[in-house]
């Protein structure tokens, strides 16, 4: 709060932030109406303690005040390094108890490859997300994600944050989403390669959509960030967010989910040249549309077929996914 009277040079006017209390940077204001002046600051290293003062007129004006930097944790496992068929015994999982990283020991990120059979995908013989040492950017191998057609169902490739919850009879799963989180990256970065189709399984879509065998599929990854509850979403203690895939009425739409803090999504589209079908490195903003709450649990769903959960997509699209990390500003 600047007395205009007294300082009749804006330029005059600008804030000086440092680490140490010794050595100030600084950085212009902005005038946001009569005596009100503020900036934003980028770039800043996290879980730091930070001084910062307002200087007018060449004066430093009042005592400093102070803020401390949130932690920017990288996505657990971002580079799918880590595997073990010790769950299952029979597919692998993108976790390992002897992992050197302990971020890593734990399951954080879940797949549908309990739910493409009657009696799990292992049993079926229908893996849709794999280890691919063939594919890869970072590290030795990548995650392959495969839509398929499982016996009575299509199946869609994919990998996210959370658990798969069980099979509803032979017409779906059960997903809790989500883990605990609370930092705020402002963008996923991620390296995709798709490959795709016209659609050739269709059981149901989303209200407005009108797909049919001449559209080709599309795959997608999304990521949100929010205070869901077990108790209003479904879920569990970890994983709050349950999605039946047999009841459309547990879908979330986190554009207007009112627990949703925020949202980004990437939508990859095929057509006949299969234009995705080398690797490109994306970068998917995320949007807050609210920067005061702190987010409790983050949720990032992948997909080789955007409508797997209607059942609908191309029984051969694939999307492999490498050396996924968060962008703080």
């Amino acid at each position: 709060d600047v007395d205009e009277g007294e300082f009749d040079d804006p330029s005059t006017i600008f804030f000086e932030y440092s680490t140490d209390g010794t050595t100030w940077k600084s950085k212009a204001a902005n005038r946001v109406s009569e005596g009100t002046y503020d900036a934003v600051l980028t770039g800043l290293a996290p879980s730091t303690h930070y001084s910062y003062r307002l200087v007018a007129g060449g004066e430093v004006q009042g005592d400093p005040m102070e803020f401390t930097t949130e932690d920017a944790p990288e996505v657990p496992n971002g580079s799918f390094e880590y595997t073990s068929t010790s769950a299952s015994g029979k597919y692998s999982e993108f976790y390992n108890p002897n992992a050197s990283d302990p971020l890593c020991r734990t399951p954080w990120w879940g797949s549908g490859n309990g739910a493409t059979g009657v009696d799990g995908s292992a049993d079926m013989g229908y893996v849709i997300t794999a280890v691919d040492t063939s594919e890869k950017i970072d590290g030795n191998q990548s995650a392959r994600l495969q839509s398929t057609w499982a016996v009575v169902k299509f199946a869609a490739g994919n990998l996210f944050t959370g658990s798969f919850g069980g099979l509803v009879g032979t017409k779906g799963g059960i997903v809790n989403f989500g883990r605990p989180f609370t930092a705020r990256p402002t963008a996923l970065r991620v390296w995709l390669k798709y490959s795709t189709g016209k659609i050739n399984r269709i059981d149901t879509q989303p209200a407005g959509e009108h797909l049919t065998t001449n559209d080709y599929d599309r795959a997608r990854v999304q990521i949100a960030l929010g205070v869901w509850t077990p108790k209003n979403y479904g879920g569990t203690k970890d994983s709050p967010v349950q999605v039946n895939t047999t009841n459309t009425s547990t879908f979330v739409n986190y554009n207007t989910d009112p627990s949703t803090l925020a949202y980004g999504e990437l939508v990859l589209t095929g057509n006949a040249s299969n234009s995705h079908n080398s690797w490109k490195q994306y970068t998917i903003p995320i949007d807050w549309k609210d920067v005061i709450t702190k987010p409790q649990f983050i949720i990032i769903s992948c997909a080789s077929s955007m409508y797997g959960d209607y059942f609908t997509g191309c029984d051969s699209a694939k999307l492999w996914i490498d050396k996924m990390e968060f962008v703080y500003e």
